[in-house]
C-alpha cells in the first residue's frame, strides 16, 4: 500500500515539475540567441517566472519519492510503472497548456497504458 502512493506521488509530483517547467519556458521565450548577452538574459526572465519555481519543487519532491520508493521497491517496476506520468502529462498538454497533441501520440499514449497494465501483473 506504501509503494502504492509512494508511485502516486512521484507520479504527480513528475507531472506537476514537468508541466510547470513548459508552461515556465513557453512564458519565458524561445532562446533565439546563444550569445551569452542573450543567454543571460533569458535566464534572467525565466527566473523570475514562478512556474519555473514550482517545477523546481515538485521535480524535487518527485526524485526524494522515488529514492525513497526505490528502497523498497524493484527498479523493474518502478521505473516502468511511473510512465503513467505521460498519460498526466498528455492530457494536461491538451487542455491545460492547449497543445495539439496528434492521434500518433494517443496511440503512444494507449501503449503505455498497455505497458504498464502488463508489468502491473
Amino acid at each position: 500500500m506504501i509503494q502504492l502512493a509512494l508511485l502516486s506521488a512521484v507520479i504527480l509530483a513528475g507531472a506537476a515539475g514537468d508541466l510547470s517547467v513548459t508552461r515556465a519556458m513557453k512564458e519565458t521565450g524561445e532562446v533565439s540567441s546563444f550569445a551569452p548577452a542573450a543567454l543571460l538574459a533569458a535566464a534572467f526572465r525565466a527566473a523570475r517566472n514562478a512556474f519555473l519555481w514550482a517545477g523546481i519543487f515538485w521535480k524535487a519532491v518527485a526524485f526524494l519519492t522515488l529514492l525513497a520508493l526505490l528502497a523498497g521497491a524493484d527498479v523493474s517496476w518502478v521505473v516502468p510503472a511511473s510512465a503513467v506520468s505521460f498519460v498526466l502529462e498528455t492530457l494536461a498538454a491538451r487542455y491545460w497548456l492547449r497543445e495539439r497533441v496528434s492521434r500518433t501520440r494517443w496511440a503512444g499514449v494507449l501503449c503505455v497504458c498497455a505497458g504498464v497494465a502488463l508489468i502491473s501483473l
